[in-house]
């Protein structure tokens, strides 16, 4: 279906924004050939196209293999749109007032855009060994705490894409990977407004997750505390979970959800 902005693109733009996508979502340098086939395209045509990527400096190429990889200008696009959230601007100070409650934990906080699960922010534990979450990360959203609680409110329909788009891959013993048992965790996180993670994305990482509300009473992000086991018990983590639902309240508030909400 088209709408009024389509008789405004440049199809030439488009494709070299599809390409940018395209990369992000690979674990290594594409060729030419990847392109063809990601955007249906002849090798000339990909080629021009990745030549003006690497010209704009978005892209480089391996002058030994021909390969291409995003370029480190592209963190300058990530740190603007971090930059520009709001909900960052409000968050941290919570975020930091629930550290200092319990600093061999980390705190974190994800979105749900564009079908993905993205933190946002983290404050890392002062504790050793870590586990390394960046801004930008992609979190599974079936084995996450913090995926469970920015999806547990998705209808259903949404819920099948997002298993038949993203699948229900094993990252620990622990991990969901049956419809019919996530969607029941999922049911469960809706009602209890928290949810868990258990070794289900690293071994022996725990973590419990709660929704942040925005003015219209719908999840806009979530926020969680996590820790190796060395670092903390699950009876720790489990025992923030009060805390942790007391500083979404604030965030919500702040941003504009009070508990007379239509939900």
């Amino acid at each position: 279906m088209s709408t009024d902005t389509d008789k405004y693109n440049i199809k030439a733009v488009a494709r070299c924004f599809q390409i940018m996508d395209f990369a992000s979502e690979q674990s290594g340098p594409i060729s030419i050939q990847d392109v063809c086939s990601a955007l249906d395209t002849n090798s000339n045509m990909a080629f021009r196209l990745l030549a003006s990527l690497q010209s704009s400096g978005y892209m480089t190429k391996d002058p030994y293999t021909g390969l291409y990889a995003l370029s480190l200008k592209t963190l300058k696009l990530s740190r603007s749109a971090l930059q520009s959230q709001e909900i960052r601007k409000v968050t941290m100070p919570y975020l930091e007032l629930l550290w200092n409650q319990f600093p061999k934990a980390n705190v974190n906080m994800a979105v749900f855009y564009n079908g993905e699960v993205l933190m946002l922010d983290r404050i890392d534990t002062q504790s050793t060994p870590r586990t390394y979450f960046t801004p930008g990360r992609q979190l599974p959203f079936h084995c996450s705490a913090l995926g469970k609680v920015l999806t547990c409110e998705l209808p259903e329909q949404d819920i099948d894409t997002l298993i038949k788009e993203k699948g229900l891959n094993k990252y620990t013993e622990k991990t969901i990977t049956e419809a019919k048992a996530l969607k029941e965790e999922l049911a469960k996180v809706k009602r209890e407004g928290v949810a868990r993670d258990r070794n289900e994305f690293i071994d022996g990482d725990n973590c419990s997750a709660v929704p942040v509300r925005g003015r219209d009473g719908k999840i806009i992000a979530g926020i969680s505390v996590s820790a190796l086991v060395s670092n903390m018990s699950v009876d720790e983590i489990e025992g923030a979970i009060p805390r942790l639902k007391d500083t979404a309240s604030r965030i919500s508030y702040m941003m504009g959800f009070t508990t007379t909400t239509v939900m």
